[in-house]
């Protein structure tokens, strides 16, 4: 298969899964990352949530299927965030929730065909007194469930080694998988650019990456425009060919509230990484 670019649904603000698939469809997209993320503690970015009833598996992945396909889509990952509460909360009893309304989500994404389902490495409660030390080792332990259940139905759990998370810094990011046999990540370098950190730092994570997101980023602009900002897509992408990477690279432009403000054209900023990526896969790919 190589290195294949995809699109993702949950990019263009609060719609209904059709809605997002036709906007794939138009801008040339054959396969797509869904997003199931509108329950997560980051709506304001990633509002997107469809399934209407979690217990019912079966008409739930049809619906993904019946809409994706509908528009030419193959599903990759069903990006999820978290479920509105951090997988490492302190209250044993948020996370047995979480834990229950994953294991029902992830049901979904693997009879809908997902490869996998994307969580985030959960944060540190700082305000109940949490420790680094202490939120860590929850998200390993709360990951090896996770993993436990993925694996059991075919299909990987990954996590985003995301702004402000446990697994922020490369080294965590890296020392969390290799705590969890069969964890690992969905790489999107904007998050370690906010560190100030370039392709030298960032690119050990690629021993540990199963999915990539792309979108441009600098250290004062968390989205910036394609042409714009610190990755070096041409880079990365020579970067996961060298590794014999064989997997999806999805552009992951969001809704976020300041780029609206600023004006952007999400689409028009999402085609033209598209481009990028196309581009650059192609030169290294033949």
């Amino acid at each position: 298969m190589g290195i294949r670019v995809a699109g993702s649904t949950f990019a263009f603000g609060k719609m209904d899964l059709e809605e997002s698939c036709k906007i794939m469809q138009e801008m040339g997209f054959d396969v797509v990352d869904v997003g199931a993320c509108g329950m997560s503690t980051f709506t304001d970015y990633v509002p997107q949530w469809f399934i209407t009833d979690l217990d019912d598996t079966q008409g739930e992945a049809d619906h993904i299927r019946r809409t994706t396909e509908k528009y030419g889509l193959e599903v990759a990952e069903l990006f999820c965030c978290d479920f509105g509460v951090n997988i490492n909360d302190p209250d044993p009893k948020k996370r047995e929730w979480s834990q229950q309304t994953y294991e029902k989500v992830a049901k979904i994404a693997a009879a809908s065909g997902c490869n996998s389902i994307m969580m985030l490495p959960g944060m540190i409660d700082e305000e109940n007194g949490q420790t680094f030390d202490q939120a860590f080792d929850t998200s390993v332990a709360e990951y090896k469930r996770m993993v436990d259940v993925a694996e059991s139905l075919g299909i990987h759990c990954n996590i985003e080694p995301c702004i402000f998370s446990v697994a922020w810094q490369p080294e965590n990011a890296i020392k969390l998988c290799e705590a969890v046999p069969g964890l690992a990540l969905t790489v999107d370098y904007a998050h370690q650019t906010q560190l100030s950190l370039k392709a030298d730092d960032i690119e050990p994570l690629h021993d540990y990456a199963r999915h990539y997101q792309a979108k441009q980023s600098a250290p004062d602009s968390f989205q910036a425009k394609p042409d714009e900002g610190w990755v070096d897509f041409g880079r990365m992408i020579q970067k996961m060919h060298d590794d014999g990477f064989d997997g999806f690279i999805s552009v992951e432009f969001v809704s976020a509230p300041e780029v609206i403000e600023a004006g952007w054209d999400i689409r028009k900023e999402s085609a033209r990484l598209k481009e990028i990526l196309d581009e650059a896969v192609a030169s290294v790919q033949g």
